[in-house]
C-alpha cells in the first residue's frame, strides 16, 4: 500500500532514533506518482511489475527497467523520477535513501545513478551530478544506503536512471525509503550454519550484519545459545561499518556435540561499540542445527527449464551431458519442458522459471544461468552437504503399471519432521515427428560460439535430427511431494517407507526410463537428497535394490552405455564371434563408456563387481 509520511525528526537526550519522511512499496499498480521518462524513445522504460517471482522481498510491485528481452539485446536510457520529497522538515542530524535493488544473478552489470534534484524536468536532472553511481557487482537481491544529509531543508526529487549497459538483463528497484536513522542501529540480516552436522565434528556459526544507524560500527557483540548456554564474544570489525553497509563475521566459538542430537540456536546481537542498540526488535534470529551419527551419499538434482522453441536452450542440453560425463556420481538431471510437447503442467508451474535456460539446484539455489561452468559450480558446492538421511528403492513393473517402494534410512533425530517423499519419471532417448519437436537452435552458424556440434546444425534442428534426454515424464506424489509419507517424529537409524504406484504411458521408452526419489523439506521445498533407479533394476523387494543387481543402460544404444551398481565395476564387451572388443576397469557406476566406434549389432557384455560373479547381458549397438 502507498504510504508518503513526513514526521518532525526528534532529539531526545542526545540520541537520534529513526524516523521516515517518504516510503514507497509499489504494491499498488501503476507508477505511484512517481514519472517515467524514455530518454532514448526506444518505447522502453521503468514500468511496474510483479516480481515477487525474483524475491519474495519485493512484494507484489516493483519497478523494472531492462536491458534484455527476448527479442535481443537493449541499451536502455530510462528515467524515473519520485514525487516531490520534503526535507524540509527534517531537525535530525542526518537523512538516508534506502532501496532494495536486485539483478539477473548471472547478468548483473547493471548500471544506475541516483540523481536529487529541486527539478523534476529530466534535462536538468541529467545534467547534475549523481549523488550514487554503480554498476551492480553481483546478480541478486540487495539493498543500498545514499547519505541525504546534504538536502536537509530542502525540498527534492529523487530520479533513478538505467543507462550505459546492454545485453544484461534487468534492473528491480522497490521498497524506496527516505528516512533519519538511528545513531546505532545494527540489523542480524543471516545467520549460515549448516544444518546437520557431523558428531564430534567443529562447525563455525557466521553472521550477516547490516548497520542501520549512522554511527559507524567498530564492533559487535555476538551471543549463541543452544537453549542451555550462552557463547558471547566481541568481534572487532577490519574496518568501520559505515550506514548501509553490510559485513558477514564468524564467531569464534565452534559449535560440537558428541552425541546425535537436535539444537534449537538463537544468536543475538548484544551490543554495538560496547553499547546498546537503541533499536534491538532486528538483533535476534534462531535457526536449527542437528548432528548425524554418519553422513549419507548425496547427488545434487539439477531440475533445468528448457523448450523446443527457445534459442538457447541448446546450452541446457549441452551442460547436462557435460554433467553426466563429469561428475556422474555426484548429478542427476532431469529437463523440466515448458511449451513443447514434452511439458508436464505441473512440473513447469512448480519449477517457476523466470527464463529459459534456467535451473534450480536442488530446490535450493533458483533460476540460476545455465553453463557448463554454473552447472559444475552448483553440484561441486551442494555435494559436500552433510546429508541426514540415504534414499533406497524397490518394487518392479507388471506390463507398464509400476510399484515402487521408496525408503529413506534417517541418520539424525528430529522432533518436528515435515519430509516427504517424491518421484520423477525421467526418460532418455525421447524422439518426436511433427514439427513441435523441432529444436530452436541460435548457435546455428557459430555465430554464437561453439555449443556442442549445435553449431554445425540448422536453426531450426529438425525433429528426425533430435534426441531428448533426461526429460521430465511423470510427477509422482506432486511437484511439492507426497503429504504424510515421512512420519514427524525421526529418530538415528530410523528408516522409512513409502509405497506409490503408476501406470506408465504406452508411448514410453521403459528400457530408458529413470524413477527419480526425491527426499524434499516439506515447509521450504528444498531437496535433503536425490537418487535415481534406472526401472529394469527395480527386481528384488528389499530396501538394498540394486546391491546385487547389475544392469546396463541404454540398451539399443549408439553413442554410450552406463552401468546401473553401487560401485565400480569391471567390463568386457564380446561380438558374437566371442572375442572382446572392448574392455574397461573400474568403471564408476553411471559412468559413460563410449561404444561411438564399435560396428553396429548384437554383443554380450560382462560386468563384474569386486568380489561377485560376473554377469552378463546382450547389449544392441544401432
Amino acid at each position: 500500500m502507498k504510504k508518503i509520511l513526513f514526521f518532525m525528526g526528534i532529539l531526545i537526550s542526545g540520541i537520534h532514533f529513526s524516523q521516515t519522511y517518504y516510503t514507497q512499496d509499489f504494491n499498488t499498480t501503476g507508477l505511484n506518482s512517481w514519472v517515467s521518462t524514455d530518454i532514448d524513445g526506444d518505447g522502453k522504460q521503468w514500468i511496474n511489475s510483479n516480481l515477487s517471482s525474483v524475491n519474495a522481498g519485493l512484494g507484489t510491485g516493483s519497478l523494472i527497467s531492462r536491458s534484455w528481452t527476448s527479442a535481443g539485446a537493449i541499451t536502455p536510457n530510462n528515467l524515473i523520477t519520485s514525487p516531490l520529497i520534503n526535507l524540509g522538515l527534517v531537525t535530525a542530524s542526518n537523512a538516508y535513501l534506502q532501496y532494495d535493488l536486485a539483478t539477473a544473478p548471472s547478468y548483473p552489470a547493471e548500471r544506475y545513478s541516483i540523481y536529487v534534484t529541486t527539478s523534476n524536468v529530466s534535462g536538468t536532472i541529467t545534467s547534475s551530478t549523481p549523488v550514487y553511481t554503480e554498476t551492480v557487482a553481483t546478480g541478486g537481491f540487495q539493498s543500498r544506503s545514499v547519505n541525504l544529509t546534504p538536502f536537509i531543508g530542502q525540498e527534492v526529487y529523487i530520479s533513478f536512471r538505467h543507462y550505459e549497459c546492454t545485453d544484461q538483463n534487468y534492473l528491480i528497484v522497490d521498497n524506496i525509503q527516505v528516512k533519519t536513522l538511528a545513531d546505532k542501529d545494527i540489523a542480524l540480516k543471516n545467520i549460515f550454519l549448516t544444518e546437520y552436522g557431523l558428531i564430534s565434528t567443529d562447525y563455525q556459526l557466521k553472521a550477516t550484519v547490516r548497520n542501520n544507524g549512522s554511527e559507524a560500527v567498530n564492533n559487535i557483540t555476538l551471543n549463541w545459545n543452544d537453549g542451555a548456554t550462552d557463547h558471547i564474544s566481541t568481534i572487532p570489525l577490519s574496518s568501520p561499518l559505515n550506514a548501509g553497509q553490510e559485513i558477514t563475521v564468524t564467531h569464534p566459538a565452534a559449535i560440537n556435540y558428541s552425541t546425535v542430537t537436535e539444537k534449537n540456536m538463537a544468536v543475538t546481537v548484544t551490543q554495538i561499540n560496547g553499547t546498546a542498540d537503541t533499536t534491538p526488535a532486528d538483533n535476534s534470529k534462531n535457526t536449527m542445527f542437528r548432528t548425524v551419527s554418519q553422513n549419507s551419499p548425496k547427488k545434487v538434482l539439477v531440475e533445468e527449464g528448457t523448450g523446443t522453441w527457445c534459442g538457447w536452450c541448446p546450452r541446457g542440453a549441452v551442460a547436462m551431458k557435460y554433467m553426466d560425463t563429469n561428475y556422474p556420481d555426484d548429478f542427476i538431471g532431469i529437463a523440466v519442458h515448458n511449451s513443447d510437447p514434452m511439458a508436464v503442467s505441473e512440473y513447469d508451474t512448480g519449477s517457476n522459471f523466470n527464463g529459459y535456460p534456467s535451473m534450480n539446484v536442488d530446490r535450493a539455489a533458483l533460476n540460476k544461468g545455465v553453463t557448463n561452468t554454473e552447472m559444475t559450480t552448483q553440484v561441486t558446492t551442494r555435494k559436500t552437504l552433510i546429508t541426514p538421511a540415504q534414499l533406497n528403492a524397490s518394487g518392479g513393473l507388471t506390463g507398464n503399471s509400476l510399484t515402487l517402494n521408496t525408503s529413506a534410512t534417517f541418520r539424525t533425530m528430529i522432533s518436528n519432521a515435515n519430509f516427504r517423499f517424491a518421484v520423477v519419471l525421467v526418460e532418455d532417448g525421447v524422439k518426436g515427428t511433427t514439427t513441435a519437436y523441432n529444436q530452436k537452435n541460435y548457435y546455428a552458424g557459430g555465430n554464437n560460439g561453439a555449443m556442442g556440434g549445435y553449431e554445425t546444425l540448422p536453426d531450426p534442428v529438425p525433429a528426425a535430427q533430435m534426441t531428448y534426454d533426461h526429460v521430465g515424464r511423470m510427477l509422482l506424489g506432486g511437484y511439492t511431494g507426497q503429504a504424510g509419507s515421512v512420519p514427524t517424529t525421526i529418530t538415528d537409524g530410523q528408516v522409512v517407507n513409502y509405497l506409490f504406484t503408476a501406470n506408465i504411458p504406452t508411448t514410453y521408452n521403459l528400457a530408458k526410463v529413470k524413477a527419480v526419489v526425491l527426499l524434499l523439506n516439506g515447509v521450504t521445498g528444498e531437496v535433503i537428497n536425490a537418487r535415481s533407479f534406472l526401472l529394469g533394476s527395480l527386481g528384488t523387494s528389499t530396501t538394498e535394490t540394486n546391491s546385487n543387481y547389475l544392469t546396463v543402460y541404454p540398451n539399443p544404444t549408439s553413442e554410450y552405455i552406463k552401468v546401473q551398481a553401487n560401485k565400480n565395476v569391471d567390463l568386457k564387451l564380446y561380438d558374437v564371434s566371442g572375442k572382446v572388443v572392448l574392455e574397461k576397469t573400474n568403471v564408476a557406476p553411471d559412468s559413460p563408456v563410449s561404444v561411438e566406434k564399435l560396428a553396429k549389432g548384437v554383443y554380450i557384455i560382462s560386468i563384474t563387481e569386486k568380489g561377485s560373479e560376473p554377469k552378463t547381458q546382450k547389449l544392441i549397438i544401432k
